[in-house]
């Protein structure tokens, strides 16, 4: 059904994850960025002009998508020396011998700028790298988007800061050049912080609207009201606030000038440009929290559903049969009434059966040795009670055949209750059971055939149903058929048939299943079980 479902997807999953997940992708931006800009300035127009800049832009970058490549694929610090060369030493070396290129007849397209953009998208690369695997001990820093936006406010206050330190009344003498003079802002600590907090303030005006916006007319009004009282109170907060916040703007020292740094470009605070910078941010912040929200919606059903499904694991796997535990204890005291030697062993058999459920049912993995030995000892018990009307055929590896090989708990018993339960137990006649198990590798193959009772035998008009099929899956049968589903969705087959045999039937169960191996780390702990192989093949 899933690999159906895939091959009518555009991109299938494993696809979009290698492209999400690339750590070569984002640095391509910087790369199509820069083709872009040199379009601009240069004012090319032809279609095979932006592929020869992409082209060339692309031999220029080569050496550090290289040496990324490298990085990602190397430890230690073999990875640093890599990474160092490609953002560090490649850049330098360009920038200072960028020139000589030229006395060649070649100029290069990649400026300063370039390398300037390739350094902040690995820098916020590992920046949500270190979050997503919680490396950063000892802060407790949560990426909302408030916190985001809050960072990149203060970036860009920083940002300007410079800039406008670096040049001698720079608001007077605009356009301002992209230049950044490292003396004079050494120079002027003080004019870089007064730069700096009135740029924050200058931002912070927009960040309130945004903070409203966010956290009143969508969280609040938008999802419990709708959208005309979204819109109307929306339009109604801009019209109030523009020239407020305008006005506070205006009063900064650094825009006491004919052209200051707002929207109107003048000092009057009603100019209806103020209020198209505020409409605007409302507009671009919309969509983006509303995707945030719906990223957070998502993880959150996401985590309750694997908490829904951790539950009924827990609940399908912690059952026992009360019927064969009642039987059992009946059997064992007539044993006992009667002195049998046979008691000791049974009531042991039934104490490590209690013991399993009680410690080990409740396992994700358990090694396949102890499923194994659950089983003998289930079987063992079950001979007590029917061996008189049942034959018994049993192929069951030792410990030593299984290796570090992991199942689910309670997984292969819930065939042969239900054989017990709907073939051996109501049968007057003399019954057949037959289990076998083999491991080859990593692949187990579970067989358990019984007959069934005559009285049992109903057969079923309906087309492609297997007769008799239907009669003998109980409850058991479906919670473990449910708890394959779960734990092993691409790694198993299942096969459920009623077989004729003679003048009897045979109800027949073939399960094929791909198991994990418990690893352990260089210092000899046990670390996580892993798959060897995927079963590509749906159940």
């Amino acid at each position: 059904m899933s690999a159906r479902a895939s091959s009518d997807r555009f991109l299938s999953d494993k696809q979009l994850d290698a492209i999400v997940t690339s750590s070569l992708l984002p640095l391509t931006i910087a790369l199509f960025a820069t083709a872009l800009f040199h379009m601009q300035e240069q004012q090319l127009t032809a279609w095979g002009e932006y592929f020869s800049a992409l082209l060339r832009l692309a031999i220029e970058l080569s050496p550090v998508f290289l040496c990324k490549f490298f990085s990602v694929n190397n430890s230690g610090i073999k990875k640093l020396a890599w990474w160092l060369t490609g953002f560090v030493l490649l850049p330098v070396s360009v920038i200072l011998v960028g020139d000589a290129f030229a006395g060649f007849g070649y100029h290069l397209l990649s400026t300063y700028q370039t390398w300037l953009m390739l350094l902040v998208i690995e820098l916020a690369a590992l920046s949500n790298y270190a979050l997503a695997q919680k490396r950063i001990k000892g802060i407790k820093f949560k990426a909302s988007l408030d916190n985001v936006l809050f960072i990149i406010i203060m970036a860009l206050s920083l940002a300007w800061a410079l800039l406008l330190t670096s040049h001698h009344d720079p608001l007077n003498n605009q356009p301002i050049p992209l230049v950044l003079d490292v003396k004079r802002i050494v120079s002027y600590p003080l004019e870089l912080l007064s730069y700096w907090l009135q740029t924050v303030i200058l931002y912070s005006c927009l960040y309130a609207i945004y903070l409203v916006n966010h956290h009143l007319l969508i969280k609040r009004v938008l999802s419990q009201y709708g959208v005309y009282a979204y819109i109307t109170l929306t339009g109604l907060l801009l019209l109030v606030c523009y020239p407020l916040l305008a006005q506070i703007a205006l009063w900064l020292p650094m825009n006491d000038i004919a052209q200051p740094l707002n929207a109107s470009g003048n000092q009057n605070p009603f100019d209806f440009w103020n209020i198209y910078i505020a409409t605007l941010v409302v507009g671009i912040s919309l969509p983006v929290i509303m995707a945030f929200q719906l990223q957070k919606d998502h993880r959150k059903l996401a985590e309750l559903q694997q908490e829904k499904l951790q539950t009924e694991l827990k609940w399908l796997q912690q059952q026992i049969n009360p019927h064969f535990l009642f039987n059992t204890l009946n059997n064992l005291y007539a044993l006992c009434l009667s002195k049998s030697p046979r008691a000791p062993d049974a009531i042991l058999q039934l104490a490590n059966l209690l013991r399993f459920v009680v410690y080990k049912g409740s396992c994700d993995r358990v090694s396949l040795s102890e499923e194994i030995t659950y089983l003998h000892d289930y079987l063992a018990l079950q001979q007590l009670r029917v061996e008189n009307k049942c034959h018994f055929e049993i192929q069951l590896p030792d410990a030593a055949e299984t290796g570090p090989l992991m199942i689910c708990p309670l997984l292969l018993v819930m065939f042969l209750e239900n054989a017990f339960k709907h073939g051996i137990e109501p049968s007057a006649e003399q019954s057949r059971l037959q289990v076998s198990l083999t491991v080859q590798g990593n692949h187990l193959i579970f067989s358990c055939r019984n007959t069934i009772p005559e009285s049992s035998q109903i057969h079923d008009p309906r087309p492609g149903v297997v007769s008799g099929e239907d009669d003998f899956q109980g409850i058991g049968l479906k919670n473990v058929q449910r708890r394959l589903a779960l734990m092993y969705p691409d790694a198993h087959q299942l096969a459920v048939s009623t077989q004729a045999q003679g003048t009897s039937k045979i109800y027949s169960v073939e399960l094929s299943l791909e198991l994990e191996a418990k690893v352990y780390d260089a210092s000899g702990a046990r670390g996580k079980p892993v798959m060897s192989r995927q079963v590509t093949e749906n159940s």
